[in-house]
């Protein structure tokens, strides 16, 4: 007879008994009652794959896949069966070969297609796989419109020959019928979810959308040791044509490039607006020389846009950072910032090129051990001693990040503050050992210790997770409380802030840092010296101590650095902000700073940086 334009055979030499066909017509239903039930496609599809699994064990496999077959890779999205490993080898691209095979041709003409193992010339590349699972035929089943792209496919396989003929196919179309039903409700309310997954400006996916796309790609590629690897660019001087031109021209550049970039990437790629001028790529199935050839012809494709306004040509040009799955990181955190790594170094090598995150290695293993330094608290600090110059008695300390290893050794942050810093790290440094820092004090005030200054280190990083800096706000609160002192309105932890971060909108720093500056907290210029100074920072920031650049410290015996060292000693006396000297190694170079009238010194000669007795002990 024919069903929907398929002939099925009804003179088969062994008639399959009347329980199975009822085993099959009751494990569709289950899957009718859960589309009745209000329950996702996917839900839909996965349970019928289960069902249908347990209903015979003539069905060896059953996988479904949801999405849209015209613009990506099919692969199941879900199997079931003693034979779902057969499923992880299933890859059915757009490829000119792939799009004859059953299950393309299924969605293609909109009506199931027998998959005839042993047969079929358009199965080929899969026969000897599917023969040795003992699959010996199977039903391609498409489910949902044709004229819109969400389309789902259920593909199950059998071990007997005519399986399909002899159970017949009725309980498989009313089941298609109805789930076409489920994904056209689906649908719209896709639709009205797809505004809140594009930027509205390009209508590329936003970076939520392709957040959940990179879970999803990296869970593919763990399970099947398949590689996929990301590009990060970014426009290069993009803030100089808004400032130039106007934020509508800014907004036409970005349209193009967006265009641009989808012409260069495949069908298969996916492809946001990350944020601002930003943009990611996800490059399924790919590896670093596939993803590096792919970046490269990406950014001679932005170099040559232009953009015509009157008479002027407006060029651009992108810097690229890839990083690739599993070589440049295991999880999809770790290849996100190496990829943001990769950027920055493409900009800082003069921008308008390629950079791979091949060279990191090291850096995102000092990481992996950081990261789980910070979830099994072995982030620690170390105290070193600042002391009065004149009297030689300790009036403060420097609190310095420590990391101890799996094998119990003391790390210093020297050895792994970049890569903390390269990977964006370094604002959960800066919270760890600000926190434990604020405990330390509350708990020596409490048992009556000596009161001295907590110098403890900020990094730029920090001030860009507010999040953060309201909860270090909240535990300097609740410190203080618990210490059951009066510490009057200056608070005994200074916030210590190199120059080099300075750099950029002063005002944006100070108002970052008010909440700790108004409850008490004080500031501290490190570094200064170093290269950067500038006057400007003193009158915009309240600055109430300037520790002088290390390097002069080491040359203060020479005659020409001594005179620097005076100056900025009396710069902090007029000022009246206390300077205080690091890298003081020995008993002469502290006699000279004295003379020179530096308020305090820290350094070796005083004493190294130690753990807390607690940490000793670990």
């Amino acid at each position: 007879m024919l069903v929907k334009g398929i002939c099925v055979r009804t003179g088969s030499t062994a008639m399959v008994p009347l329980q199975e066909k009822l085993s099959v017509y009751k494990a569709l239903l289950t899957g009718t009652t859960s589309l009745a039930q209000g329950n996702t496609p996917h839900e839909v599809l996965k349970a019928a794959c289960d069902a249908l699994v347990a209903s015979s064990g003539r069905i060896c496999l059953a996988w479904m896949y949801l999405g849209n077959p015209a613009s990506e890779t099919i692969r199941p999205s879900y199997s079931a069966g003693r034979a779902s490993e057969y499923a992880l080898n299933v890859e059915l691209g757009l490829s000119p070969e792939a799009m004859k095979c059953p299950s393309r041709r299924a969605l293609a003409i909109n009506e199931p297609v027998f998959i005839k193992v042993t047969s079929d010339p358009s199965f080929a590349i899969w026969r000897e796989c599917a023969l040795r699972y003992g699959f010996q035929e199977g039903l391609a089943l498409p489910i949902g419109d044709p004229d819109y792209p969400l389309r789902a496919l259920v593909v199950v396989f059998a071990d007997t020959k005519n399986y399909f003929d002899l159970v017949g196919l009725e309980p498989f179309l009313a089941f298609a019928q109805l789930a076409t039903v489920a994904l056209n409700q689906a649908r719209m309310k896709i639709a009205l979810e797809a505004t809140a997954s594009t930027d509205p400006l390009t209508s590329l996916l936003n970076r939520r959308a392709l957040q959940d796309i990179i879970n999803r790609e990296y869970a593919y590629a763990k399970r099947t040791s398949k590689p996929f690897s990301m590009i990060l660019f970014d426009l290069d001087r993009f803030k100089m044509i808004n400032d130039n031109y106007g934020h509508d021209i800014g907004d036409t550049i970005l349209l193009g490039i967006s265009g641009v970039a989808k012409n260069t990437l495949r069908t298969t790629d996916w492809l946001s607006r990350w944020g601002g001028e930003e943009f990611l790529a996800i490059l399924p199935d790919t590896d670093e020389t596939g993803a590096l050839k792919i970046a490269e012809r990406l950014r001679q494709r932005i170099e040559v846009f232009s953009f015509q306004l009157n008479n002027q040509k407006i060029n651009t040009s992108a810097s690229i950072g890839i990083a690739s799955y599993p070589r440049d990181g295991d999880t999809p955190d770790f290849l996100m910032k190496a990829a943001d790594a990769a950027l920055f170094e493409a900009k800082k090598s003069g921008r308008n090129c390629v950079v791979e995150a091949k060279n990191k290695r090291e850096i995102y293993s000092i990481a992996a051990k950081l990261s789980a330094a910070i979830a099994n608290d072995r982030l620690v600090p170390a105290c070193q001693a600042i002391v009065d110059l004149k009297t030689g008695s300790q009036v403060a300390e420097e609190v310095l990040a420590r990391l101890i290893d799996e094998s119990g050794n003391i790390i210093p942050a020297v050895d792994f503050i970049s890569a903390a810093m390269e990977l964006q790290l370094t604002h959960l440094v800066d919270y760890q050992i600000i926190k434990q820092t604020m405990n330390r004090c509350s708990a020596n005030i409490t048992a009556g210790g000596q009161r001295l200054v907590h110098f403890v280190n900020i990094s730029a990083d920090l001030l860009f997770h507010q999040s953060i800096i309201q909860d270090l706000f909240a535990e300097a609160q609740v410190a203080c409380l618990a210490c059951g002192a009066d510490l009057g309105p200056t608070k005994p932890l200074v916030l210590e802030i190199t120059e080099r971060q300075l750099l950029g909108d002063i005002n944006a720093v100070k108002a970052k840092l008010a909440p700790f500056i108004d409850f008490g907290m004080r500031l501290a210029i490190d570094d200064f010296g170093s290269g950067y100074s500038s006057f400007q920072y003193l009158a915009d920031l309240p600055v109430s101590f300037l520790k002088i650049e290390g390097s002069l410290i080491k040359q203060v015996k020479d005659k020409r650095v001594r005179q620097i060292v005076k100056r900025i000693s009396d710069i902090a006396k007029d000022l009246q902000l206390i300077s205080i000297a690091e890298y003081v190694e020995d008993a002469e170079t502290a006699d000279i700073l004295r003379d020179l009238e530096i308020d305090w010194g820290q350094g070796y000669l005083f004493g190294r940086p130690v753990l807390t007795e607690q940490h000793y002990q670990r």
